[in-house]
């Protein structure tokens, strides 16, 4: 595996996009997932986007946020086609450095309950699900 892990740059928006869709996460182009929002959000300090990419193709992607006491995993994705290389891994491997070089030493991440590949991947990675924590939210809007 020649892939390399590099901070994601406005140019990735389209591959990424691609990547959450051809991988069955739900995409939301008119919300959080809106190129503009994650144009802005590569900007700021508490968003560490990487991806991975292969001989100049990005075949993976996370998006790190954290609020300098706990660090966020999301949108981990990979295609169908480079799934199993390992690529995940080294995408979560590089976010948690990136988050313990702030200080950060707890990681969490969201998976759906029927998505058992991400589950095992990161029970394999340390992570510990828990079953007695209630997931809350409040949405502004339908797309959000």
């Amino acid at each position: 595996m020649s892939a390399e892990v590099r901070r994601m740059r406005p140019e990735d928006y389209a591959d990424a996009a691609d990547i959450w869709v051809r991988s069955g996460l739900p995409y939301q182009p008119r919300g959080r997932d809106a190129e503009e929002r994650i144009l802005e959000q590569l900007e700021k300090d508490s968003s560490i986007y990487l991806v991975a990419e292969d001989r100049g193709k990005v075949v993976g992607v996370v998006l790190v946020t954290h609020d300098l006491r706990k660090g966020w995993l999301n949108r981990l994705a990979v295609p169908p086609e480079e799934q199993g290389k390992g690529i995940a891994r080294m995408l979560v491997r590089r976010a948690e450095e990136e988050l313990s070089a702030l200080g950060i030493s707890v990681f969490a991440v969201q998976v759906h309950k029927h998505n058992h590949r991400s589950r095992a991947l990161f029970a394999e990675l340390g992570y510990h699900e828990h079953d007695d924590i209630v997931y809350l939210s409040k949405r502004s809007g339908p797309d959000e």
